[in-house]
């Protein structure tokens, strides 16, 4: 027998979060049903049970309509009957009284039923496959075991209490609308990536859910979302299995076939990618700190998505945008990333701008990925800036600023690439050599990736002391009148002569 206690009080969900008005139950005196107590939340009639002063006497609060009985005895416009446990609300007459009443008792049926399980191994799995929409789940201090079906709409709030899984499936599964989790400890998930094993998972009828303030750790997956809209996941800590090697880890957020989403202020930590994202369309994905893992966030077939203000620190690759289109990508701050800052793969039409590119293996990597808009980047001592690989053109690439890059750029291509033409301005680079003699702030001569200069600063960084120095300047022209030793490079022919950020 399942021991759980059932309370007549406590918040409820409100209307903003749920979207919809609850359903206007009966209420009935306290009875055992399996060992749960049913306490009663509602008013009642003269000649019926007493309200519970637990209760909230909805109609004997408000002000100018009097209490609940003279609704009933002064205008007699309905008779209630008790049939099979519930309340049969008929209506008599009198239309304008008939709104007052059921606008009184959507207040009072808005104050839900609290489910609290107690010490039982399965209470928490009983308690919800007996909820009814609108109410309460709350998990006290300790171990409550999985797995656990939410097919109600529900709020299910943590309380200092562990649902754990015990290695096995699914720890929590989410299958009705409207559901709000929040503040739980979700932990112990199966390992089998292809269940997927997670600690929350998000069915496809879960839509207009809320997942927040959850801590999501030991489990194959953290949070997997599965072809649902509209859903947010808000604030929430997940932590991957660090001791297991990193292809064998889930990711911490995983996204699949959604739209509509917000992803925002979340931490995840030794996923395998901390946010996957693949065929999500029309989403939202900000503020969210992600480190120690393969990817940072992982785009794949995604479109029309934004990835705004997000902290990528100390994984292989901070943000990987691959065969995806229209992202728009800002104000990420993504350092210290072993390989990459922003890796580009058959991406097309995205806006790349104002995010800090500072101390990675690469700033960025283009693969194949045209018709994008990079603009307003700060790209500052990575191994590389920018390497640009295998047909990777008609890119505008504008008033960002290359500085103290160990190589500014390594290019491979057939032809060389333009920057700085059709009206756009250049590019800021720590190592231009040239001047500025009309002072319009665009340095006089292009800045070429391949010169003598650019190679010399590479190999030998004290040479730093001879820029715009006669010698270098000679150097430089005599370069310029030798083309058969040139190979195809990058070429920006409108260099700025100082940045900043627009």
């Amino acid at each position: 027998m399942c021991n759980a206690r059932l309370q007549g009080h406590g918040n409820a969900p409100s209307m903003q979060e749920h979207g919809c008005f609850p359903s206007i139950r009966g209420h009935r005196s306290a009875t055992s049903v399996r060992g749960h107590r049913r306490h009663d939340v509602g008013p009642r009639r003269g000649g019926d049970h007493a309200p519970s002063k637990q209760g909230h006497d909805c109609f004997s609060s408000m002000k100018g309509h009097g209490s609940a009985a003279s609704l009933f005895d002064k205008h007699r416009l309905f008779e209630v009957s008790r049939i099979a446990g519930r309340q049969d609300i008929r209506r008599l007459g009198g239309s304008w009284a008939v709104g007052v009443f059921l606008f009184f008792s959507w207040i009072c049926v808005s104050h839900a039923r609290v489910w609290i399980p107690e010490k039982s191994e399965d209470s928490l799995q009983k308690i919800a496959a007996q909820v009814s929409d609108g109410d309460v789940i709350e998990i006290p201090s300790g171990r409550w075991f999985g797995p656990i079906h939410l097919k109600r709409r529900v709020t299910m709030r943590g309380r200092g209490g562990v649902i754990d899984g015990r290695g096995k499936g699914k720890v929590l599964i989410v299958e009705a609308p409207q559901t709000i989790l929040e503040g739980l400890i979700v932990q112990g998930s199966g390992s089998d990536l292809g269940g997927p094993d997670s600690c929350i998972y998000l069915a496809k009828t879960a839509v207009r859910s809320i997942v927040r303030k959850n801590t999501m750790r030991d489990c194959a997956f953290g949070l997997w979302l599965h072809e649902t809209d509209d859903v947010q996941i808000l604030d929430n800590y997940v932590y991957g299995r660090e001791q297991v090697k990193e292809a064998d880890r889930g990711n911490g957020i995983h996204l699949f076939d959604g739209s509509r989403l917000l992803i925002r202020g979340n931490r995840v930590l030794h996923a395998r990618d901390g946010i996957y994202v693949s065929a999500v369309e029309d989403s939202v994905i900000m503020e969210n700190h992600l480190s120690h893992q393969r990817y940072g966030v992982h785009y794949m077939y995604s479109y029309r998505n934004r990835l705004i203000r997000n902290k990528s620190h100390h994984n292989l690759t901070g943000l990987a945008l691959m065969q995806s289109h229209h992202l728009h990508i800002e104000e990420n701050d993504v350092q210290h990333n072993e390989r990459h800052g922003i890796l580009f793969r058959d991406a097309q039409y995205c806006t790349i701008r104002k995010n800090i590119l500072h101390h990675n293996g690469e700033g960025m990597f283009f693969f194949s990925s045209n018709d994008n808009i990079i603009e307003d980047n700060s790209i500052q001592k990575n191994q590389i800036g920018a390497r640009i690989w295998a047909g990777t053109i008609r890119n505008r690439v504008r008033n960002n600023a290359f500085i103290h890059n160990n190589q500014q750029i390594f290019f491979v291509g057939a032809s060389d690439l333009d920057w700085g033409t059709k009206g756009d301005q250049g590019n800021y680079w720590s190592d231009y050599i040239g001047w500025d003699q009309d002072k319009d702030g665009i340095g006089d001569r292009p800045y070429r990736l391949d010169s003598f200069s650019s190679r010399l600063l590479y190999q030998y960084p004290p040479s730093v002391m001879l820029m715009r120095s006669p010698s270098l300047e000679l150097l430089t022209h005599l370069e310029q009148r030798l083309p058969v030793l040139r190979v195809p490079t990058v070429i920006d022919h409108r260099p700025l002569m100082s940045w900043r950020a627009k």
